[in-house]
């Protein structure tokens, strides 16, 4: 039986009144995410946690049970279990619509979603707008997911390098994100596992403040994965922490 060694940390940073993040860090169902949320007043927070609650809610059958039914929409010559990623972020999407229909105060709320889920040999990704997932293999770190943003598509047709996409005013300009009916269109896909990988998924709050370079090498470097997760916030803090801060770290552990 698999076991996973994680911790999952967030913090609402130096320049934001609330936290609108929400991390899951599930090694029972083997569920690690990160949903950042975005709209005015408590909007935010509400769309981020209403994305992860109803993505787990309508993934947990087909964890628990393999006579879970896929709808045929989502079970015509796919893997079974994509067909079951695909529905659940369906499922956070429906519920960020509706809540924000019900609510004038959260009309326009949106999240991103960035998770993986553990299912049988592999992981699974689920990814909708700029969090990340990143893996640390043999010394290396490599970003696992492709940031749906509008400086990534200018990067994607070779209009700016991805120094100056780090650094670019319109950076956070998502263009994929749940809560949406024409913007909502997530990438799902199987992940093989490498011998001793580690994953990191953050929020853009991580990563705006903290390089690349510097992430791999507190992670790498630290003792434990809280250790980690506490350093990878303080350095976000420490150099600008204007935004909020999430941080979820991973390893399966081979039983």
């Amino acid at each position: 039986m698999n076991q996973f060694n994680c911790f999952a940390i967030s913090d609402k940073g130096l320049k934001r009144s609330q936290n609108e993040d929400t991390v899951v860090c599930d090694p029972g169902h083997g569920i690690f995410l990160v949903a950042d949320g975005m709209g005015g007043e408590s909007a935010g927070e509400v769309a981020s946690q209403l994305a992860a609650e109803h993505f787990i809610r309508s993934l947990l059958p087909f964890i628990e049970d393999d006579d879970a039914t896929i709808p045929f929409e989502h079970s015509n010559g796919e893997h079974y279990f994509i067909g079951a990623l695909q529905c659940a972020a369906e499922a956070a999407n429906r519920a960020v619509i509706e809540a924000a229909a019900e609510n004038r105060s959260h009309l326009g709320m949106g999240s991103t979603l960035t998770g993986m889920v553990y299912h049988e040999t592999c992981f699974y990704v689920v990814h909708i707008g700029d969090s990340r997932l990143y893996r640390i293999h043999k010394g290396k770190m490599e970003q696992i997911t492709v940031d749906h943003t509008r400086v990534q598509e200018m990067v994607n047709k070779n209009l700016m390098t991805p120094e100056e996409a780090r650094f670019h005013p319109q950076r956070n300009i998502i263009t994929r994100v749940v809560g949406r009916e024409k913007q909502f269109q997530p990438d799902v896909f199987p992940m093989d596992l490498l011998e001793k990988d580690i994953f990191l998924i953050c929020s853009d709050g991580l990563y705006d403040m903290v390089s690349d370079e510097e992430i791999h090498r507190i992670v790498v470097q630290s003792a434990h994965f809280e250790e980690a997760g506490k350093r990878l916030v303080e350095s976000a803090n420490q150099n600008g922490g204007k935004d909020n801060i999430s941080v979820v770290l991973t390893q399966i552990i081979h039983g």
